[in-house]
């Protein structure tokens, strides 16, 4: 039984969405169907039943207008009037004496008759009687069960077929229906397997409000495809740009070594080449750190420590511990590693940019970091492309390969943080986080 069950649990998950919904508005209905049917044969049964006692009382009021007032009576005893097929009567005087009877067993004498129908038994056969009085006479008027049973059921039968026929009509029309309500989703499935595979524009065709939400949903799933494809053909392209330089830099400098007869060419030669490989191991590195961050989520419930952060990062950066001032320093939601990684390239650029003897400031002030320097600071046009990938102002003598701040950049944005930046006197970045 178990694995029956399981069975079939397993077939109604692979099933399709146009089985699934077939089946299902086939149980509902049916069940549905079955009970409405059956609450109106049980309806029907009852209001036949109520329309033939009301039946028999007008019979009963005809034979008591037919018998009229006088003692000549119209009708021969065994017999009943033709109009009248499916009923019996009998006529009693008011002592209970037999007057009159349209069958050789007669309705029995009521002693106490009810104003509404009423079942006796005669001869082993159920009749449903009605009586009609005065001083002088009581008229009885019966059915037997047996032809009222089967009038009866004549009629049920029939509205059960009808409601039958009606259901075997209603069914193939339900079906019709699902499937052409489900055509916008088979015209979803057919507009993507047209398509090619590079191909995320989004999907324009027409389709109903429910299945709006999934082309949405498809369509924003394209966008964010397109743009991390996007971003990956501008990575690799920038990656090859970047490297390119140096590494033919490397290959000058390895030939040189080669061909020069002259040890302390060679030596110079190969100093400057390891200079070379150094800058690529660090562009690599800042390149790889990159593409790491585009892909990056951070658990922002975690509350880091700045200041023990800045602390560590002056000490690597090689700056004292004096140059960290810190007020009322909020922790930070975010992710230690990152946040370590970001001091360290603010504090690097810092060190390398504003010049041998400018003072660096690290404060940490609520909610905020501000790193700041009295070198010379930037122009105008340079502050505002600051933080574009591999951009380096003209007549840079540091080396670097323009990432730094890129980084930074998107270390904030994945700490929900703004980034300020200002050269009134030297140059002061600022990063807040929201609380």
């Amino acid at each position: 039984m178990a694995a029956g069950r399981k069975r079939m649990k397993n077939w109604l998950q692979s099933a399709s969405l146009a089985t699934r919904l077939t089946l299902l508005v086939l149980l509902l209905t049916s069940l549905t169907w079955a009970a409405f049917s059956a609450v109106l044969l049980y309806e029907t049964h009852d209001e036949i039943s109520e329309l033939l006692d009301k039946q028999l009382y007008v019979y009963t009021d005809l034979l008591w207008q037919s018998l009229g007032d006088d003692d000549d009576l119209q009708f021969s005893p065994l017999r009943k009037p033709d109009h009248l097929p499916r009923v019996a009567f009998s006529l009693y005087s008011h002592s209970g004496q037999l007057l009159l009877s349209s069958s050789e067993h007669a309705l029995p004498f009521q002693e106490k008759p009810e104003k509404k129908t009423q079942t006796i038994e005669l001869d082993g056969n159920h009749w449903e009687i009605a009586v009609r009085q005065d001083d002088e006479r009581q008229l009885i008027v019966g059915e037997p069960h047996q032809k009222r049973d089967k009038l009866i059921d004549e009629i049920v039968a029939y509205v059960g077929l009808t409601a039958g026929l009606a259901l075997a009509i209603l069914l193939p029309l339900l079906l019709l229906a699902i499937r052409h309500g489900l055509l916008p989703l088979k015209a979803v499935d057919a507009e993507l397997a047209r398509r090619a595979p590079d191909n995320l524009e989004a999907l324009t065709l027409p389709v109903p409000r429910e299945i709006a939400p999934l082309r949405n949903r498809l369509n924003t799933l394209f966008a964010q495809v397109s743009a991390t494809l996007e971003k990956e053909r501008r990575f690799t392209a920038d990656a090859a740009h970047e490297l390119r330089t140096p590494l033919a830099g490397l290959r000058v400098q390895i030939e040189l070594a080669q061909s020069s007869p002259r040890p302390a060419a060679r030596e110079k030669a190969l100093k400057q080449a390891l200079l070379g490989v150094d800058r690529s191991t660090h562009l690599v590195a800042q390149l790889l750190e990159m593409a790491r961050l585009d892909y990056a989520a951070i658990e922002t419930g975690l509350n880091i420590d700045m200041e023990q952060l800045a602390r560590q990062a002056l000490q690597d950066a090689g700056l004292e511990q004096s140059c960290l001032q810190t007020e009322n320093v909020y922790p930070w939601r975010g992710h230690a590693g990152l946040l370590a990684l970001l001091l360290r390239n603010l504090l690097d650029n810092a060190r390398r940019y504003a010049g041998e003897n400018a003072a660096i400031t690290l404060r940490l002030n609520q909610n905020s970091i501000c790193i700041s320097d009295d070198g010379p600071g930037v122009p105008p046009e340079v502050l505002t492309r600051l933080g574009e990938r591999f951009y380096r102002p003209p007549g840079q003598n540091q080396t670097g390969a323009g990432l730094g701040l890129s980084i930074v950049y998107r270390i904030a944005e994945l700490h929900q943080a703004s980034i300020s930046l200002a050269s009134d006197q030297g140059f002061q970045i600022t990063i807040r986080q929201e609380k």
